[in-house]
């Protein structure tokens, strides 16, 4: 199927009508130059070998202006659909670097305890190679909130410092709120700046214990800036966080998002298999139309068809 990346430019075609009667009339009553014109000899009419002629030269020339109109309105083919590689995304990775991320309640393949860091670690890991396209930057919850890495494409980078995290990296509290507060802090500013929003993804154990936001104010935000919030709960118990503050599982549904519970090993490492789940894009989304420009040929025949009536006009003249 034949479609055109500027339709607009077809209006033109509108004008033809108007200018092929004058313009054929003048081709065709026009006396050839081999007749000899003489007042005396009267009006003397062209066989009729020269008026086929001359029709196909009025053929010719509006068949050429007919396909170059064609070809400035950028003709393309539209073939079949087919797939195309999803978006690039921007990922923000939350996570919580507390002392309570040492806690060794979960189990590895062996059945040995080991602690939320290192399940987090493996289960981050994880994530970001089943995405090797998306970009990622990592902040770090402690006494404050911090960017360990900025956006970067780099999964190299960004392995070496999640392999990195410790938990109480930097601090003994986990400032869950204002964490969440600066990671909407920046989608807000690149949706101001009219860029795609990232995702935000929480890591934690889910308790706040400090930092000058609470996660209910910052709940409030999100909701005000049409955020959704992706959490991740690190403890086995699913424990909430206290003190009439919502919980993760709050958070997310809140916000739109979608909440985990990593209750074992497995269930964390599964993360990446649920999140893909909640945002599976539609069929349309995921294919597009194959589009083949048909510029050149449009442009070779209108030449062709130029040329052709301009010897044809040159052997009427003979």
């Amino acid at each position: 199927m034949i479609g055109f990346n500027s339709p607009w430019v077809l209006l033109l075609l509108l004008v033809l009508p108007v200018l092929y009667p004058a313009w054929s009339r003048r081709i065709l009553t026009r006396a050839p130059a081999r007749l000899l014109r003489h007042p005396a000899l009267g009006r003397l009419e062209p066989d009729g070998s020269l008026q086929a002629g001359q029709r196909w030269l009025v053929v010719f020339l509006f068949g050429a202006l007919i396909t170059l109109i064609l070809a400035l309105a950028r003709p393309v083919w539209i073939g079949t659909s087919v797939a195309v590689d999803p978006p690039v995304r921007s990922v923000v990775l939350l996570v919580d670097a507390s002392p309570s991320m040492s806690v060794r309640d979960f189990r590895d393949p062996t059945g040995q305890p080991v602690s939320r860091m290192t399940v987090m670690r493996e289960a981050l890991l994880a994530f970001t190679e089943a995405h090797p396209r998306d970009r990622f930057s990592l902040l770090v919850v402690t006494d404050s909130a911090g960017t360990l890495v900025p956006e970067t494409g780099d999964h190299d980078v960004l392995t070496f410092w999640i392999e990195q995290l410790q938990p109480g990296i930097a601090g003994s509290a986990t400032a869950l709120g204002e964490g969440l507060a600066v990671a909407m802090r920046r989608i807000a500013q690149r949706r101001e700046r009219g860029e795609a929003p990232p995702q935000l993804l929480v890591w934690t154990d889910g308790v706040n214990t400090g930092g000058e936001m609470s996660p209910a104010e910052a709940l409030t935000i999100a909701r005000a800036e049409n955020i959704e919030l992706y959490t991740i709960n690190l403890a086995p118990s699913g424990q909430g966080s206290g003190d009439g503050e919502p919980t993760l599982e709050d958070l997310a549904r809140l916000s739109g998002g979608l909440a985990l519970a990593a209750g074992d090993r497995e269930a964390l490492l599964s993360v990446t298999d649920a999140i893909d789940r909640h945002q599976t894009t539609s069929a349309e989304e995921a294919t597009r139309r194959e589009r083949h420009p048909l510029l050149g040929w449009f442009l070779g025949f209108g030449l062709l068809a130029l040329l052709t009536a301009r010897l044809l006009n040159a052997r009427l003249q003979v």
